[in-house]
């Protein structure tokens, strides 16, 4: 029947599609196809799972931390490279971690009591279900706090760093730049960096 309706035969000029011509029941046909083929389709969620995780993401290791760590590494050795007197620069920088994602979560209490009357004698249950889903938009789960890693200490070695004077601006600018303690960086003089 659907292909005598897709062919176009002349014999049914009755029915409900008689004024579509060959082109359109093609069309149709797709259509229909497609729609269906969309109805089938499996749907993947393309953001974190929330099932029985927190809303906080730890990326201690990984491609991240590294990233991180390059573009730390590389910013303070251009600046430092710029004082006067220290010639070349390396830096080398160790962090705690690799920062810590906090996302956005719905939070669902759900508190049950139940009272059962069993021969003259009354009991109650109680049941509490907490249920914690991640917040999500447009498919990705909303983040709200994007903490950079701790860094534990700093190693610089630089040319210039054999005169006490240079050596000092070295540590200052460090721990200014990424907010720490002189005592966690160390300066040490270098040769051919």
């Amino acid at each position: 029947m659907l292909y005598e309706w897709i062919r176009g035969d002349k014999n049914d000029n009755e029915g409900p599609v008689r004024f579509l011509n060959k082109k359109s029941r093609y069309i149709m046909v797709i259509a229909i196809c497609l729609g269906l083929l969309a109805l089938i389709w499996p749907v993947t969620r393309t953001g974190p799972d929330s099932g029985g995780k927190t809303a906080t993401d730890n990326t201690a290791s990984g491609k991240g931390s590294n990233k991180i760590n390059q573009d730390l590494t590389g910013e303070l050795e251009y600046i430092l490279s710029r004082i006067d007197g220290a010639g070349k620069v390396k830096v080398s920088i160790t962090l705690a971690s690799g920062g810590v994602k906090t996302y956005a979560a719905n939070t669902r209490n759900e508190k049950r009591e139940i009272e059962e009357s069993q021969n003259g004698l009354k009991k109650t249950t109680s049941e509490s279900n907490v249920t914690r889903d991640l917040a999500v938009s447009a498919g990705t789960p909303l983040l709200v706090e994007d903490k950079t890693p701790e860094v534990i200490g700093v190693l610089v070695v630089a040319e210039g760093a054999g005169s006490p004077l240079i050596q000092e601006k070295l540590i200052q600018a460090t721990a200014t730049l990424l907010n720490v303690s002189p005592h966690q960086v160390c300066v040490m003089p270098g040769q051919d960096i």
